[in-house]
């Protein structure tokens, strides 16, 4: 069993170390530091540790190890970056044969959301002029995932799946002259956009941009509908009509498709992030199903929504401008990067077939 040892006294060891490699005996810093490496050192003292023996190892001439000593060196600290006003020169060209870059970037998000409907063709069942006043109404909670295939340090592929409920309203009036009536349509959604990203990589504030395809699924759809009736005959009262909410999922397409544009900004807190972001999504899908507008799901009968509110859906498409907040965790990823050498990709080029290395 190893001994246990107290952080002052692996400190110790480490200027001890460092009084070791000061007077040029590279050789004996493994000794020195091996107790402490299997058992002992904070995560900030290992790295002071590496940090040392990949130098030492630089020094004697044995590229091997000084690349395991630096490798370990970023296992420690991933965001380490030699510079070269600071840093020997030799671990600042030995730190170019490495990266630490994240492969994948896992993020999760939530906000609100408010949904714009743009209108395709209008209808309605009143035979005289009416007006109609749309109102934005905010979606909450708007909850996502995603994840960022990292290309390079700015350039990345993301893909999420974001709950979205959408909410939008009318007020339709001069109905008969007089009558209001009042809708308000509310649907859920499971939007999946696919986005290639920019990002900044270096400071504590990393604005960063975006731009993609979705795939936008309809899990609900229903609505709610006030009437007024404005009735002279009874002194000039009147008479809301309202009944429960109307099902409307089956009147509407079920698979649609949005551009995204979007950005933001991410605030670097240790190894990771916290962000605001601001998208919005153009739909390019017709939402109405128009065979089914005017029927109950039986495809025969009227439905309530016109026998008792004179009402029918437009032809639309349904844009989204989403405000969110969310946490990213990098995956960091030390490893050596691998960089064909052009004698090597032309002699797999001209290999004759069928033979073999």
């Amino acid at each position: 069993m190893l001994p246990v040892f107290s952080q002052a006294t692996c400190e110790e060891t480490l200027n001890q170390a460092a009084t070791e490699f000061d007077a040029g005996r590279f050789y004996s810093l493994p000794a020195v530091l091996k107790t402490c490496l299997e058992g002992g050192f904070t995560a900030d003292q290992r790295f002071r540790a590496f940090y040392l023996l990949a130098q030492a190892y630089l020094v004697l001439d044995d590229p091997i190890a000084a690349e395991d000593s630096y490798l370990k060196l970023l296992r420690e600290n991933p965001e380490f970056v030699p510079n070269e006003k600071s840093d020997p020169i030799d671990l600042v060209y030995l730190s170019r044969k490495f990266t630490t870059r994240p492969k994948f970037t896992p993020h999760v998000r939530i906000g609100a959301n408010l949904s714009i409907p743009r209108v395709i063709y209008e209808l309605n069942t009143f035979s005289s002029g009416v007006s109609i006043n749309r109102s934005l109404k905010v979606g909450i909670p708007q909850l996502g995932i995603g994840v960022d295939w990292n290309l390079s340090d700015n350039w990345s592929i993301g893909a999420e799946v974001n709950y979205a409920p959408k909410i939008h309203s009318e007020t339709i009036t001069n109905i008969a002259r007089d009558d209001k009536a009042l809708i308000t349509d509310r649907s859920a959604w499971l939007d999946f956009p696919i986005l290639v990203k920019y990002s900044d990589d270096s400071g504590r504030w990393r604005p960063f941009g975006y731009a993609g395809f979705a795939l936008n699924l309809l899990l609900s759809n229903s609505a709610s509908y006030t009437f007024s009736d404005f009735s002279p005959s009874l002194g000039n009262s009147i008479k809301p009509a309202e009944g429960p909410d109307e099902d409307l999922a089956y009147k509407r397409n079920f698979l649609n498709r949005s551009l995204v544009i979007g950005g933001g900004v991410k605030y670097k807190i240790g190894k990771n992030y916290i962000y605001a972001d601001a998208r919005y999504m153009i739909g390019l899908s017709n939402l109405t199903i128009p065979e089914k507008n005017y029927y109950q799901a039986d495809g025969i009968t009227l439905a309530s929504t016109v026998t008792q509110y004179q009402y029918t859906s437009d032809f639309f498409r349904l844009d989204n401008l989403a405000i969110s907040v969310g946490y990213v965790r990098p995956i960091y990823d030390p490893r050596k990067i691998k960089r064909p050498s052009a004698k090597g990709f032309l002699r797999t080029l001209f290999r004759p077939k069928g033979k073999s290395k």
